[in-house]
């Protein structure tokens, strides 16, 4: 089957009109331009060129061949480009996985920041828990994920994961909300307005309970579980809901005083990591997109 070099050596004889201007453009020998022509044309089964005349004229066919032939080399050019900026992480589509507060809150930022400095890649966002990314991750769904370091591994013979500087979990209500009424606010006087947040971790529900001296984890009643957090979010806005998150996921609302944040201080502060797989070929991307990671979280 012929190749893109005898395409070539096909363009360039249409080009200078003879074979020796071709062979120098081509930086080879008139006779090994000649060969790759014929052969070309005998794979091809037409003749390309009427030798007859000087100069040499393209054949009806030839000339019907040459259009695809430009196409065709474009595309193989373009093809080389990209795969050049594929090797230096510069194009190509990363496919990242976020929770749900990861992605609210530090997640747009991110990605903004990372898309703004390396303008030929693409991004696919999955959202979705921590063992839900993992899963993904370990059959290379995904090429990179921001977990939840309270569902992730202490350590890991399959994984790498890098610290992200952590953020403090909050709890908020609407605007003229009942307890906001309240002269001296407790945990325990959210109790009977139930919550709404993301798909948290258990040890995160324990760690309320026993940081409150709860009988148990199910005195915290979720009444929405979701990892669309804008749903969550608006639920809150137009209920008695009590919603638990971070403040950088509502930043928006909390500067249009549609969502007031409650005085309880929780500690439970949202730990991510970075995971990527230790026996994976990591795409060249990642390495960018991390430095990205580090620069917006640590400007906060």
């Amino acid at each position: 089957m012929f190749n893109l070099n005898q395409l070539n050596h096909f363009r360039l004889v249409t080009e200078t009109g003879n074979f020796a201007s071709a062979a120098r453009r081509a930086h080879i020998t008139q006779p090994a331009l000649s060969n790759s022509i014929r052969t070309l044309e005998e794979h091809i089964g037409v003749q390309l060129f009427d030798r007859s005349e000087r100069p040499i004229r393209v054949t009806p066919a030839g000339r019907d061949l040459l259009v695809r032939v430009d196409v065709l080399l474009a595309e193989a050019k373009n093809l080389k480009k990209e795969i050049g900026y594929l090797v230096q992480g510069l194009a190509g589509e990363l496919r990242i996985g976020m929770t749900a507060h990861s992605a609210a809150s530090i997640g747009g930022a991110i990605l903004g920041k990372w898309l703004t400095e390396n303008g030929q890649v693409r991004a696919d966002v999955s959202v979705a828990s921590t063992s839900v990314l993992l899963d993904l991750l370990r059959k290379e769904k995904l090429d990179l994920i921001i977990g939840d370091g309270r569902d992730l591994p202490t350590r890991s013979s399959e994984f790498e994961m890098a610290s992200i500087p952590p953020q403090q979990g909050r709890v908020f209500c609407r605007a003229g909300h009942p307890v906001l009424d309240l002269p001296k606010l407790s945990f325990q006087d959210l109790l009977p307005y139930r919550f709404a947040g993301a798909h948290f971790p258990t040890i995160m529900i324990d760690h309320l309970a026993d940081l409150f001296g709860l009988r148990s984890r199910d005195d915290i009643e979720l009444a929405i579980e979701s990892d669309n957090i804008a749903i969550v979010r608006d639920a809150v806005i137009h209920s008695d809901l009590l919603l638990l998150t971070l403040p950088s996921c509502v930043s928006n609302e909390l500067a249009a005083k549609l969502i007031v944040e409650l005085p309880i201080e929780l500690r439970t502060p949202a730990n991510w990591q970075t995971v990527t797989l230790k026996n994976a070929i990591a795409h060249p991307a990642i390495a960018s997109l991390k430095t990205a990671i580090i620069q917006v979280t640590q400007q906060g």
